[in-house]
C-alpha cells in the first residue's frame, strides 16, 4: 500500500482500507482511516477508526457511501 501511495503521490493518511481479519491489522495501521467490518474480531476492532455493517449487511458499500460518496456537511 505504501509503494502505491507513494507512486500515486499521495501520503497514507489519505488511504482508506477496509478489513475483517488479524492478517488485516498492518495495514489498517498504517492508513488515515481505518475501517473495520462488524463481524471482525474484537482485536481488529480495536484499531479502528470507524466501524461498518457486517459483510451480510454490505459494510463495504455502506462504507464507501459514508465516506467517499456523500458530500460534506
Amino acid at each position: 500500500m505504501e509503494a502505491l501511495a507513494r507512486h500515486l503521490g499521495i501520503s497514507m493518511n489519505e488511504v482508506m482500507a477496509i478489513g475483517d481479519g488479524a492478517n488485516d491489522i498492518s495495514l489498517l495501521s498504517a492508513v488515515g482511516l481505518a475501517i473495520v467490518m462488524d463481524n471482525a474480531p474484537d482485536e481488529v476492532k480495536a484499531v479502528a477508526d470507524h466501524i461498518t455493517l457486517d459483510v451480510d449487511h454490505n459494510g463495504v458499500a455502506a462504507a464507501i457511501n459514508k465516506f467517499l460518496l456523500q458530500e460534506p456537511a
